[in-house]
């Protein structure tokens, strides 16, 4: 008997695969400079103290039609904005920040924060990530979770 785990279930039904043309999210595409300069202004939110207003930015308009570059530059600013708001505050504030966003930015938070560890700097701050998906979790539910699953705009 064959091993029923290796089938390849595309080979069985070719009219139903997807192209990497249609996944492509029908959104406008987002330009590297658009992103540079939404790091720049979160940046400056961070240096003047506005923690919430550049997590709400950095997690506003993510980047899903872009190049692999420009999705880098983005997660790695909202990295910079997850650590600066550890750093700076306790544990425990972390679902205060969670509750202020809205579910779509609740979402894009937890896209991100898988992105991250994924990533060899995520890696290295994985407790600082798990504080976040754990805080993020307890506020939201399982929902963000399914929905990051389920979804073809990828970060």
């Amino acid at each position: 008997m064959e091993d029923w785990r290796r089938i390849d279930i595309d080979a069985l039904e070719p009219e139903n695969h997807l192209s990497k043309e249609e996944l492509i999210p029908d959104l406008p595409p987002t330009s590297h400079q658009d992103v540079v300069n939404t790091s720049q202004q979160v940046r400056a939110s961070l240096s003047s103290g506005r923690f919430q207003e550049a997590l709400a930015l950095s997690l506003e308009n993510p980047p899903y039609v872009a190049d692999e570059a420009t999705k880098k530059l983005h997660g790695e600013t909202v990295f910079e904005v997850l650590c600066s708001i550890k750093n700076n505050h306790n544990t425990n504030d972390l679902g205060t920040f969670v509750k202020q966003l809205d579910s779509s930015q609740q979402d894009t938070l937890i896209k991100y924060l898988y992105k991250s560890m994924s990533t060899g700097y995520g890696a290295k701050q994985g407790g600082l990530l798990l504080n976040w998906f754990e805080k993020t979790v307890e506020i939201t539910g399982l929902g963000p979770i399914v929905r990051f699953m389920t979804d073809r705009r990828t970060v």
